[in-house]
């Protein structure tokens, strides 16, 4: 949907959850996803039911942010699941600093973070540094994204190889980060 400012002059100046989907014309499930991550900022009461307050410029501000780029706004794939399981956030907030690293300062960091490390790392060492499940690096490992010496039956990364797809622009622009890796871009960010 395109911003239209004549929409938006009847709506009131703090709105809650449900008239937040009604304009942006989306479900409840995505509107909750994007208030719970901050992706659209807000203030909560606290309560049970209608906590949510949203300032009609926030609102704004999301639409045309959207249009820009809207991939950032996609949920989880595990997010419109029954109800019974609980979502995951953490990968899904993807509050990230406004200048990008270079790679040598990526290389930098990510050095003296593997300095304690052996020169051959397995899939376990992997999934325990960068905070991402070993499908996933078993997946990175299968399309080349990270090169590595396959051992029947588990891979070995050289820490060499490793380091050189930590500062890849494959790693550093996957779209959900995880955690550890969202730690790690901040560190690099604030050592500057």
């Amino acid at each position: 949907m395109k911003y239209d400012p004549k929409e938006f002059k009847a709506l009131p100046t703090v709105m809650n959850k449900e008239q937040l989907r009604k304009v942006c014309h989306i479900s409840k499930r995505t509107a909750l996803y994007l208030l719970q991550s901050g992706l659209i900022p807000c203030t909560t009461t606290g309560k049970k039911t209608r906590c949510y307050s949203i300032k009609k410029s926030d609102v704004i501000a999301y639409l045309k942010d959207r249009e820009a780029d809207p991939c950032k706004y996609a949920a989880p794939n595990n997010w419109y699941t029954g109800r019974n399981k609980k979502p995951v956030y953490t990968h899904a907030i993807r509050h990230l600093p406004k200048d990008k690293a270079t790679r040598r300062q990526l290389e930098t960091y990510y050095a003296r973070a593997l300095a304690d490390h052996s020169d051959v790392l397995d899939v376990g060492d992997i999934c325990h540094f960068t905070g991402y499940n070993r499908r996933a690096v078993g997946g990175w490992c299968r399309k080349g994204q990270l090169r590595c010496i396959t051992s029947t039956p588990k891979y070995l990364i050289p820490k060499c190889f490793f380091l050189e797809y930590l500062c890849s622009d494959t790693y550093n622009n996957k779209i959900r980060k995880s955690e550890k890796h969202l730690e790690a871009i901040w560190a690099v960010y604030n050592e500057n």
